[in-house]
Parts: C-alpha cells; structure tokens; sequence
C-alpha cells in the first residue's frame, strides 16, 4: 500500500494539473462522519470579538460535502476572527456565470472567488486577480501538491490556493458485471459494447452507462474526456482547433451517436450534469460510471442516497479506444481575491483558514475528499479510513486536464452547442465537427 501512494504521490507531484473545474450542486456521500468535525469543534478557540468587517465569498458547493462541514468551518471561522462571512454557494455553472460578469463589469461584488483551472491564462492575462505571493507563507508553498502551487500559477505569481483536488475515477458495478457473466472490467471502448450486449441481455440495467453530455462546462469535461480517451485532438498542443480534421475525434464522436441509438448510452445523458448522471448509477440502472469523483464509492455505499451498497469497485485504468493509452480528469478549483477587492487581508484570511493542514485532513475524513496537503496522502488514519485510494493511486497517474485557453468559455459553449446538435443527429459527424472548428477559429482570431 505505501508503495503504491507513494508512487501516486510522486505523480501528482509532477501534474500539471490543467483541468476545468464543473461539478455541478453535491451528488455524493461523505467518507467517515463527523467525528472529526465535532473533535475540531471542541477544540475551536474563544468567540473573537466582532471587527465589523464582512467579506462576501462565492464558491460552488463542494460536490462531496452533503455534511456541511464548509458551512460549519466558515461560521467558526467567524467566531475566531470576528470577521462575517456571506458565503454564496451555488452550482457551478451558475458561479461562473455571475462571477464572471462581475469581474467583466469591474464590480467588487466579491472578496473570496471560484478560480476554476481552466481560468488561469484569462483571468491573469486580464488583472482580474491579487497575486497571492506575498500572503502565501513557506509552510503553504512547500506543503501543498506541487502540480497544485504550479496549476494557479503564471508568470511568476501565484494567484489561487487549491480548496478542491478533484480528480475522476472509473467505477463500475461489479455485482451487475458478474451476474451477467462478465468477469473481466471492461478496458477498451470495444469491450465496452460486448459487456452492453451482455449486461443488457440479463436484465440488470437499462443502460451501460450514463454520462454529462449537457450544455454546461461539466458538459465540455466529457466532450473531453471522451474524445482523449480515442486518442482525439479538439484542440492541438499549439492551441489550435483541430477537431474538424481528426479522424479519431470523429471516431469518438461517432460512438456516441451510435451508443445513443443503441441504448448503450442512456439517451438522458444529453440533459444530465454530474449530480442527475450520479443518481442514475446509484439507482443501479447503469453499471459503469465513467469519469467519477471520489465521493461517488462513498455515496454508493451509503444506504440513505443507493441502492448498490457494497456493489461497486474502482478499475485499474480507464475505458479508452484500442492501442490509445488511457486517461482520467483532474479538475482542480482555487480561491482567490479579485484585485477589486476592499477587504483584501481578510479575504487571504478565509482562504488560509480554509485551506490550513488541519482542515485538510478534517475533510478528507470527513467528506473523502482527495488531500490538498502532500503528507497527506500517506497519512496512516487516512490510509485506513480510504483503503480503496489503492485503486486510486493506479488511475491517478494518467490523469491530465483541459486545454489552458485565453479564449475557453468561448471554445466550450461551441463545442458544447455543436455536440449536441451531432448528438441529437441534426447533423452529421464530419459536417458537425468542421462547422466547430469554424466556429472556433473565428473565436480564436479574435483574441
């Protein structure tokens, strides 16, 4: 087991960690349970006096935490610094929208932000952000996962500190996958479509698998994932659009629309964010889930939110096209502080309080959230409460982020709206993909 983390360890180290953040309100279930929060809460200092101040801090609501326990640590922290807090948490999407209107607009709305991974070049590129080097404190730079410090980082400036490490898995139903005669996880897309065959010929599902194929960042997440996994380009190494000249995206795609028409692919993928997709696997009417956060083996064992208790195991890769290696999302989100910011200090505050050694690993035993803090990832009492982190530890390796592009809003609301209309067979594949690349070509001169 330590040898394994420690090789998980050493990859994350190395991530660059480029990822769009998308987890749309909480899907999942929590790790332990509040033990840990209520040992934090016997120890918390006396109630501070009140200073007067308020920060307003938007965030989306962490897709593990259906304990609270962000909500519990921002009202202790009030208690401790006499500083109030309107903490907004909303789904993802919705933070992105009035965020970035805000900073667009020059507003100072805000003191605590949402720093998506996908974010990094516009909004440093644009001034909308306080560079954090001289509140970050050596114990932070040091401590933390590298490829984190690295992620939020451009030219020389360290703008965001990591509050969610979120990295997907493969999960699959193991129980349904047996008792259709399929003892071997499905591997390659073509293995994928066999077990279809089986696992819907036995009864125990109505599709293989359901996705997030919707009109939402977290849609272009799997857009992604997906067309890596064939060994695609969307976007070239260049940052280039490419998609309407690469066979193996127009593969990718192209399972898609068959698997849709199969019923290999649950038709309500082109509606459902993550929390809809999870729900359907919880329900056991799928039996692979694809790209899954941590907190999904939690949440699928919890009776309260499953019906699959002790059903679900954790793969070794991921499904990816013959002779393509495979390939998982890492998707990490920061906090920062808007340059318009009037409350600057206390900001860094809540940022360095949310994101202390101590809280880590209160919510890592609380919610199964994956460590922020690099010790903690061979940290015995974590190590006994996670032991499938083992599996983990195999996919983490592979895992790699969406395209870093000054233009990304842009370049996802296309590949989004055009992939749908493939999707849906408005049109066809190559027709599809060229009039994307049109699109973002057009988007990408602008800039």
């Amino acid at each position: 087991m330590k040898k394994v983390i420690a090789l998980a360890l050493a990859a994350v180290m190395v991530l660059s960690l480029a990822a769009c953040g998308g987890s749309a309100a909480p899907a999942a279930g929590s790790g332990s349970s509040a033990p840990a929060a209520e040992a934090s809460k016997e120890d918390a200092a006396p109630a501070a006096e009140p200073t007067g101040e308020k920060i307003t801090v938007i965030l989306p609501a962490h897709e593990m935490d259906t304990v609270g326990l962000h909500e519990q640590r921002t009202r202790k922290f009030e208690e401790e610094t006499g500083i109030q807090v309107e903490l907004i948490n909303m789904g993802w999407d919705d933070v992105a929208d009035k965020l970035t209107a805000d900073l667009v607009a020059g507003g100072n709305t805000y003191d605590v932000i949402e720093f998506d991974n996908a974010w990094v070049l516009k909004f440093a590129q644009n001034d909308w952000l306080e560079p954090l080097d001289d509140y970050v404190s050596d114990e932070q730079r040091n401590g933390m996962v590298p490829g984190l410090i690295d992620k939020f980082s451009n030219d020389g400036h360290l703008y965001g500190i990591t509050w969610n490490n979120d990295t997907r898995f493969f999960m699959y139903n193991k129980a349904k996958l047996e008792a259709a005669g399929i003892d071997k996880v499905p591997e390659t897309w073509d293995e994928v479509k066999a077990a279809d065959e089986l696992l819907r010929d036995s009864g125990q599902i109505l599709n293989t698998y359901i996705d997030s194929y919707w009109q939402g960042q977290s849609g272009g997440n799997e857009i992604y994932w997906l067309v890596s996994s064939f060994g695609g380009k969307l976007i070239d190494d260049n940052g280039n659009p490419v998609m309407g000249e690469d066979p193996k995206t127009a593969e990718a795609y192209q399972f898609v629309v068959d698997g849709l028409e199969s019923g290999l692919i649950d038709p309500a993928s082109l509606t459902a964010d993550y929390e809809n997709a999870a729900n359907v696997f919880y329900m056991g009417d799928t039996a692979l889930m694809m790209q899954a956060w941590p907190g999904v083996y939690a949440a699928a064992n919890d009776p309260e939110t499953s019906s699959i208790v002790d059903e679900i195991a954790v793969g070794d890769s991921a499904p990816h096209a013959d002779g393509e290696d495979f390939m998982v999302l890492t998707l990490p989100e920061a906090m920062a502080i808007p340059k318009t910011s009037e409350h600057k200090d206390a900001a860094w505050k809540y940022i360095e309080y949310m994101s202390s050694h101590d809280f880590d690993k209160e919510r890592c035993a609380t919610i199964g959230s994956l460590p922020v803090w690099t010790d903690l990832y061979s940290d015995p009492d974590l190590l006994e409460l996670y032991p499938y982190w083992e599996q983990f530890a195999n996919q983490i390796t592979h895992s790699k982020g969406l395209p870093d592009l000054l233009w990304y809003d842009e370049y996802c609301n296309i590949l989004t709206v055009e992939s749908q209309k493939i999707f849906l067979g408005e049109v066809g594949v190559e027709e599809g993909l060229k009039e994307m690349q049109k699109q973002c070509e057009e988007v990408q001169a602008q800039y």
